[in-house]
C-alpha cells in the first residue's frame, strides 16, 4: 500500500514538472508590442514592426482596452519574455524595459512621428534585447 503512495506522489511530481515545462514553452521569447484599442488603423504602427523585423527579433501584436501609451508599454515589458515592450496610443509610441519604473520608459515619441522615428523606435526596442548601441532617434516628443 505504501509503495502504490509513493508511486502515485512520483506520478504527480513528473505530471506537474511536465505541466510547468509546457507552460514555460509556450511563452516565446518576444518583444510585446501593445496599442490602445482608439486606434482604428494600425497601419500607422508598421514602421514601428519592421524596425523590429530589421533587427531579427520576434514580437506578438495585441490590443489594449485601457491605457496611456505609458502604461500598456510597461504592462508589455512586464509581459515580455524578453521584457521589453512598446506601447501606444493616439498620442505617444513609448519604448519601455521591464527593469524600469513605469513612469520612466526609455524612449518616448509622438504618435505622428516621422516614420523613420517610429522604425528607429522599434529598430531600438530589438537593440535592447541583443544589447547593441540604439539608433538616433531625432526630435523626441
Amino acid at each position: 500500500m505504501q509503495l502504490l503512495q509513493v508511486l502515485f506522489y512520483l506520478l504527480l511530481k513528473k505530471v506537474k514538472l511536465l505541466d510547468n515545462i509546457r507552460r514555460f514553452a509556450s511563452k516565446k521569447p518576444q518583444i510585446k508590442v501593445y496599442y490602445n484599442e482608439n486606434i482604428k488603423n494600425i497601419e500607422y504602427i508598421k514602421e514601428i514592426l519592421l524596425g523590429i523585423e530589421e533587427e531579427g527579433i520576434p514580437y506578438q501584436v495585441e490590443d489594449k482596452q485601457f491605457g496611456s501609451a505609458v502604461e500598456i508599454a510597461h504592462e508589455a515589458s512586464l509581459e515580455s519574455t524578453l521584457g521589453v515592450g512598446i506601447g501606444i496610443d493616439n498620442n505617444y509610441i513609448v519604448l519601455h524595459y521591464n527593469k524600469l519604473k513605469e513612469e520612466s520608459p526609455i524612449f518616448k515619441i509622438k504618435f505622428i512621428s516621422e516614420d523613420k522615428q517610429k522604425r528607429s523606435l522599434g529598430a531600438n526596442a530589438a537593440r535592447l534585447v541583443t544589447r547593441m548601441p540604439f539608433k538616433e532617434i531625432e526630435n523626441l516628443g
